[in-house]
């Protein structure tokens, strides 16, 4: 019993290491796209926990190029649905009509 906890809690340390990681390097990418670490941190921050939207969608609608994300990014994150659903909360909330 004890070695199926220890397993279960190693896979689940495993996934969110892998889900930092993937957190990390789109937040490297997209500043190419026009997209601050910052403003990555604050759009996940609205999506897990309801923070400011004002502060992601404002530098979003101001100065990201939705076309370059849409090409380089957006296709990824329909395999990731919890960041593919926080890109459409962000969507929806930001009033961003750009269709990817």
């Amino acid at each position: 019993m004890a070695a199926g906890r220890k397993q279960l809690a190693s896979s689940a340390a495993v996934a969110a290491a892998l889900v930092a990681m993937l957190v990390l390097v789109a937040a490297a990418a997209a500043q190419d796209c026009g997209v601050s670490r910052d403003t990555m941190n604050k759009c996940l921050s609205y999506c897990s926990s309801g923070g400011n939207a004002d502060a992601c969608c404002g530098p979003l609608t101001n100065g990201a190029n939705l076309d370059c994300l849409c090409k380089n990014y957006w296709g990824k994150l329909q395999y990731y649905p919890s960041l593919a659903n926080c890109a459409n909360k962000i969507k929806s909330r930001c009033g961003i009509s750009k269709s990817c």
